[in-house]
């Protein structure tokens, strides 16, 4: 019998660190019970480490490896290897043990005698065949196809290889005899790839571990690689952002395992598709020049696992991450002209199958002006429509200078892109250019541009610009595509909005852009309709029409990604001070929240102030009052003089007045009256805010007075809620008047202009006479009931809380407040000074928010603080 070397039957040494993989040992177990498993994948997977540390683990399963070699397409080496492997675990008869196959017909007795040995053994076994892709010749394969068909129950034949071998392996694949183990399966884990990092002694962040794991796409000796190679490296943050399979080590090992085993063509048609990724078979074929492109690519995949299909149709393929990043490195060493020469033919060819967002992509990389130029003129509204903008963006940057200087249509689609972001000196700088290059004869798709910069500067400008005469014409046609129409729709609504004069035609302009963006699928076209849609609503009162658009926008916005838009930003301010209303500042300060971090410092002054008013506000309704005031002034101080629209500067006012004023801040509270004045000149709130102070320093007959122009409606208001507001004011006057009839009838009146735009928070921050008549009247509201009761929840969760926090001492002196006994006499009582209780009934005014006995005595019955201490 022929010699084997032993160093073919010793499994592998395990490298250090070696990461365990529970579910594929418990895979191989399985195949235990009898049958076929094939181990296939790429180098460098870890197949051989995977089978010896399972081999090596104990069980009752005896355990025979051969290690193939080119030496093993002689059948008689094969065979022989074969026999001494099994040699130690079974006994072979006398026949076999001499054998020397030399014909084909020898090589099949062998075989059956073999197999005839197998079967009659009393115990599993298993064989492993490492490599076996070494096999090549037809004789090796066919006497292995044999063994494959005729073998017993009890063996568990493991295979591996690198690429599929070709021993019918579909027949059992069929029947269900095969289990397999390939690429998809052998790739790490990212708890896997941490784990291996970890255990190479390196302490990585979570982010360089993703960073690597994505790059390597969980390959194992690109793995470890990169672990050897960072450890090395003084700058382990700049390797693993640059990780590539362009690396010495990594292209080394790429070049040696891989492509050096590949037929030159082969390579070649991987290196000219790398370009892409994912990568289908028609731009394959178009890049390659090879009709049999996805044969190629299913027999890749097939063979070695060195690209992946993605999708059920299997018509699209990934290539393996430092592969494909060494074959561009490679194609770029080839010559800058070949690569400029595929990024071109790639650009058209997804320009053609209308998958824009690609064809800019490798427009950019073609090194080709003009190409990028023509994809952008040709399809930057379509990208728009479709909420694009960030590639869009990126390809106006790289034909920014004397390109957008003397192109209007480029210089107003970079102004969109920018306004999109908040970034409104860079818009006027386009705008202007475009002005400046504006053509005798303007196109309807210029005019429509045009008109829509304008209008989105005016949003953040907090201006109101007139409508265009040429979108007044008549005579203007209709653009000649549904995105340019529904842009045209879009600004005309703006323009009848921020004018301020048409506020129904605006509503109008945006119902038919929003139908137009449905019917097209321009969802982020309708994420605009939406959102300019819900200020027109906001604009005349429709505050439950407002939060309905404004939350469809928002929603589309987080479906696509869209966070960064100034339009959800806008979104969320209208719901931010909606919520605010309906007394939900949970819900208000995560809206906030949420939107300056998507937004960060790119949002609009006006937008920004916004945000953190309201997130101020939030605070103050959350029983943070201090802190709460405090934001919002500062958020006022750090706004300054920039421009925003009224009702913006008029909530804001009358969320920081109200709350100052609450607080004991009358200077304060003077100090955002006097700001708020000198932005909008008169208006409602400003009167409401006067009577407020005029009432907290106590002198009601002139907060009535200041507040009769705002009940009779001859001083307009800005906000919904602001009569609301002003009611309350009244009913409060009328009952330290002692008018309670006329209270009811001016509460009555604030529960009707409430109810239809769910203004629940002014009832909140009411005076505690009205709170206590709300309360004491629940029931008596007929259709007002609803409100009614939201109203005394809000209340009741606004004040009772900071009630909750008088001391002992400070409830005692509360239970004895309704006595009417003079300070004095409360404090012989409880022999104390008259000066200690005067300091604990301040502390009891501030923390019920009031500013009488009889408020505290009203507020205490409200909360339920006199009968929880009496008893």
């Amino acid at each position: 019998m022929l010699l084997v070397s032993q160093a073919k039957l010793r499994m592998p040494l395990m490298p250090p660190g070696i990461v365990e993989r529970p579910e594929l040992l418990a895979e191989l177990d399985a195949g235990d019970r009898g049958g076929v498993t094939l181990v296939c994948a790429p180098p460098g997977y870890g197949k051989s480490w995977l089978l010896a540390g399972w081999a090596s683990r104990p069980s009752p399963v005896a355990t025979a490896w051969l290690r193939i070699d080119g030496d093993d397409n002689d059948p008689r080496r094969l065979w022989a290897s074969v026999l001494a492997a099994l040699a130690p675990h079974i006994p072979l008869t006398a026949s076999i043990r001499s054998s020397f196959a030399r014909s084909p017909a020898e090589h099949t007795r062998l075989v059956a005698e073999l197999v005839d040995d197998l079967d009659v053994l009393p115990y599993p076994i298993r064989l492993i065949l490492d490599d076996v892709g070494e096999l090549t010749e037809s004789e090796p394969l066919r006497g292995l196809r044999i063994l494959l068909r005729t073998l017993p129950r009890q063996v568990h034949l493991v295979l591996s290889s690198r690429f599929e071998p070709p021993l019918g392996i579909n027949r059992l694949r069929l029947s269900g005899q095969l289990r397999e183990l390939r690429a998809d399966r052998l790739r790490f884990t990212l708890a896997e790839s941490a784990t291996l990092l970890t255990r190479s002694g390196l302490r990585l962040t979570a982010a360089q571990v993703e960073c690597l794991h994505r790059r390597t796409g969980g390959w194992a000796a690109g793995m470890r690689l990169a672990a050897l190679a960072i450890a090395d490296n003084s700058e382990p943050d700049r390797f693993v952002a640059e990780y590539s399979g362009d690396e010495r080590c990594v292209a080394d090992y790429l070049t040696g395992e891989v492509l050096n085993h590949m037929e030159p063509v082969l390579a070649g048609f991987l290196r000219a598709i790398s370009i892409a990724d994912p990568i289908s078979t028609e731009l394959a074929a178009a890049l390659s020049g090879r009709d049999d492109a996805g044969v190629l690519l299913d027999a890749l995949e097939h063979d070695t696992s060195l690209v992946t299909a993605v999708g059920w149709r299997r018509d699209t393929y990934c290539l393996q991450p430092l592969l494909r990043t060494y074959l561009r490195a490679d194609l770029r060493r080839h010559g800058l002209q070949r690569l400029h020469q595929l990024h071109a033919a790639a650009a058209r060819w997804c320009e053609a199958d209308h998958d824009l967002v690609r064809a800019l992509e490798h427009a950019r990389h073609s090194d080709d002006a003009s190409l990028q130029s023509e994809l952008v003129q040709r399809h930057a509204v379509r990208l728009i429509a479709n909420g694009d903008r960030v590639p869009l963006r990126r390809a106006l940057d790289d034909l920014r200078g004397d390109t957008l200087a003397h192109d209007p249509h480029l210089a107003l689609l970079s102004a969109i892109t920018h306004l999109d972001v908040g970034d409104v000196s860079a818009a006027q700088t386009d705008l202007r250019q475009a002005r400046d290059s504006w053509p005798t004869q303007s196109t309807p798709e210029l005019v429509v541009l045009r008109s829509l910069v304008e209008q989105l500067l005016a949003v953040s400008l907090g201006q109101a610009p007139a409508l265009p005469e040429t979108l007044r014409s008549d005579a203007m046609q209709l653009p000649p595509t549904p995105e340019l129409e529904t842009l045209m729709r879009f600004s005309l609504g703006a323009a009848h909005l921020l004018g301020g004069v048409d506020l129904k035609a605006a509503r109008t302009e945006f119902a038919v852009a929003l139908s137009l963006a449905r019917r097209e699928g321009y969802d982020y076209l309708g994420m605009l309709a939406h959102t300019c849609s819900g200020l027109a609503a906001l604009a005349v009162g429709d505050l439950v029409a407002a939060r309905k658009d404004c939350l469809a926008a928002t929603a589309t916005a987080t479906e696509h990604g869209w966070q960064a838009s100034v339009w959800f930003t806008l979104a969320s301010v209208v719901l931010g001070f909606h919520e605010l209303q309906r007394a939900e500042p949970v819900e208000a300060g995560h809206l906030a929240t949420a939107a300056l971090e998507a937004c960060g410092d790119q949002a609009s002054p006006p937008l920004r102030f916004a945000l953190h008013v309201v997130q101020g506000a939030a605070r103050y309704d959350s029983r943070d009052q201090r802190a709460g005031l405090g934001a919002m002034q500062r958020a006022r101080s750090e706004f300054g003089d920039s421009h925003a629209p009224p009702a913006l500067l008029a909530a804001a006012a009358l969320l920081e007045a109200r709350a100052a004023l609450d607080l004991g801040h009358l200077a304060a509270a003077k100090t955002v009256r006097g700001w708020l004045a000198e932005h909008t000149g008169t208006c409602a709130e400003l009167a409401l805010i006067r009577a407020w102070t005029a009432a907290t320093e106590g002198h009601n007959q002139q907060s009535r007075a200041l507040l009769r122009p705002v009940l009779d409606g001859t001083e307009p208001a800005l906000l919904p809620h602001t009569p609301v507001e002003a009611w309350l004011l009244e009913a409060d006057l009328r009952l330290t008047a002692g008018e309670r009839p006329a209270a009811r009838q001016a509460l009555l009146t604030a529960l009707d202009l409430a109810t239809p735009i769910a203004a629940v928070r002014p009832f909140a921050t009411a005076g505690p006479q009205v709170r206590a008549m709300l309360a004491a009247q629940h029931g008596s509201f007929g259709a007002f009931n609803t409100i009614a009761a939201r109203a005394i929840t809000a209340a009741t969760a606004t004040h009772t809380t900071t009630a909750m926090a008088l001391s002992d001492r400070e409830l005692t002196v509360l239970t004895m407040l309704p006595s009417l006994l003079p300070l004095g006499d409360i404090a012989a009582d409880l022999t104390v000074s008259v000066n200690t209780v005067k300091s604990h009934v301040r502390s009891i005014y501030t923390k019920l928010g009031v500013s009488s006995r009889r408020e505290a005595v009203h507020a205490a019955h409200e909360n339920g603080l006199l009968s929880s201490a009496t008893d």
